[in-house]
């Protein structure tokens, strides 16, 4: 277990508590938000959401999967029973700063829209990604239990009622419980000073009169919230338990708790970063201005316009289709095996999809590349965005020998392999955006199968262009 000095613990100015330690071993953090649960409307779970979704800073909702897509980075979010936890990592400092911003302003300053709500919670029909996740939570389980105990509240709500959630619960319960003395940010390898720096830049807190600080030593709070984390822990990476055991043992130690033993962080008078690093998003850009600005800062760092240096030292692990496709992809895999003539196809299940294409020897990068700039396209994320599905994602699977296109909870499986064709084609189409994005997919690449950047330098946007405009073509023509 790491140890916990009092050099360790700080405090910035709006009154975070912020716990770092030094492992060398690449970049992550998680926000433990004490968030009691007090009756199963989900309120906890829609803030949780709703952080992610829009703030000031990132208006865009796409912003969370662009980031994912176009970086190392990833990022996530678990309600629980007295928690909410915001956790991400990176092996880039620079990447990792940004996420940390991202999280900051969500958490901090979310921006809370009708159209959102519909969208991100539920319509009153159909559509809503926590419905749909709701939804497919009941059917795995077959069956909810519902009783007047805390402990058996459903913290993440429930299907039947998550819709009658209002702007002005989730204002509340937000204004109530996310403020920074009821928040602890624990890190690993960070740099204070500049976490510091981002902080002084988030516009101050409204309404704090309603803030309700909860105790940090009422025992029987900690000891379920620590059941909690530990029974989950495994859903984490290595890196985010690693940050959770530190939390746990800090919760453990009443002198660290108290409030002299931390060190006070205050903004330094001359920084690396300003307003200017990280200007919202041009709402007439596809890609949020903040990862150009990051594309730009990287490439700066090479050693002509032309060679891009990348550490493969540390390989990403590879994308795995999560399991709940692993029936469908099982049954697509056998038509491609039977088939000697396709070379993709489309299965689906009352409420997942799944679009299988056998990736070609010489296509490897290709195929790579373009799934990292499709999933970060904002016209193939508008279906998640818009509330249609909980997820879709364009990845490469079992060491890229299939390109997969899936989408889980949707409600119009039926039309969804038709929409997504027609959004490659236009995608084929916006050189601009690929552009833009390329960068960020070709570090990514390197990174992730621990190659050089010889191996990308001559791959253009022409390329990309053209393999994704193959994909969509091949299946759309008769």
């Amino acid at each position: 277990m790491t140890s916990l000095l009092t050099k360790d613990v700080y405090r910035h100015k709006n009154g975070l508590k912020h716990i770092n330690i030094i492992n060398g071993d690449g970049f992550s953090a998680i926000f433990i938000v004490n968030t009691p649960i007090f009756d199963n409307s989900g309120v906890a779970h829609g803030v949780e959401h709703m952080a992610f979704r829009r703030s000031a800073a990132f208006p865009k909702p796409e912003t969370l999967f662009q980031l994912t897509s176009l970086t190392d980075a990833k990022i996530n979010a678990s309600t629980f029973s007295d928690t909410t936890c915001f956790h991400c990592q990176s092996q880039c400092s620079h990447t990792f700063i940004l996420v940390i911003n991202y999280l900051l302003n969500g958490i901090f300053n979310p921006v809370f829209d009708a159209e959102d709500l519909r969208c991100e919670i539920h319509d009153g029909n159909n559509k809503g990604v926590i419905y749909q996740e709701l939804l497919g939570i009941e059917q795995a389980h077959k069956k909810v239990s519902v009783s007047n105990k805390q402990d058996d509240f459903c913290y993440g709500g429930i299907s039947k009622s998550i819709g009658d959630l209002s702007l002005n619960d989730l204002t509340y319960f937000h204004q109530r419980f996310y403020h920074a003395n009821n928040i602890t940010l624990v890190t690993a390898n960070a740099d204070i000073e500049k976490i510091s720096n981002l902080i002084a830049l988030l516009p101050e807190q409204q309404n704090q009169s309603k803030q309700v600080k909860v105790d940090l030593d009422n025992k029987k709070s900690q000891h379920k919230q620590s059941e909690d984390d530990g029974h989950n822990q495994k859903k984490y990476s290595e890196a985010i338990n690693k940050l959770i055991d530190v939390y746990h043992l800090w919760l453990q130690d009443l002198y660290n708790q108290k409030v002299y033993v931390y060190k006070e962080i205050k903004s330094a008078a001359k920084t690396s970063i300003t307003n200017e690093d990280f200007l919202p998003a041009d709402l007439k850009s596809d890609l949020i201005q903040p990862l150009c600005t990051l594309s730009d800062r990287l490439t700066k760092r090479a050693i002509n316009d032309s060679v891009i240096k990348i550490s493969v030292e540390k390989p990403l692990n590879e994308s795995l289709l999560p399991s709940l496709f692993t029936n469908l992809f099982k049954q697509a895999r056998q038509q491609l095996i039977k088939s000697e003539l396709n070379r993709q196809v489309y299965v689906s299940d009352q409420r997942n999809t799944i679009w299988l294409v056998n990736i070609g020897v010489t296509e490897h990068i290709l195929a790579n590349v373009s799934s990292y700039i499709i999933s970060a396209y904002p016209e193939f994320l508008a279906s998640r965005c818009h509330g249609y599905c909980y997820a879709t994602q364009a990845l490469t699977i079992k060491n890229s020998a299939y390109l997969v296109i899936f989408s889980a909870f949707d409600i119009n499986v039926d039309s969804r392999l038709k929409d997504v064709l027609l959004c490659l084609l236009r995608l084929s189409r916006d050189k601009h955006f690929i552009e833009l994005s390329l960068t960020l997919a070709k570090i990514k690449y390197c990174k992730a199968y621990g190659v050089s950047n010889n191996k990308v330098i001559n791959i253009t946007s022409t390329d990309i262009c053209n393999y994704i405009h193959n994909l969509a073509n091949k299946t759309l023509s008769p």
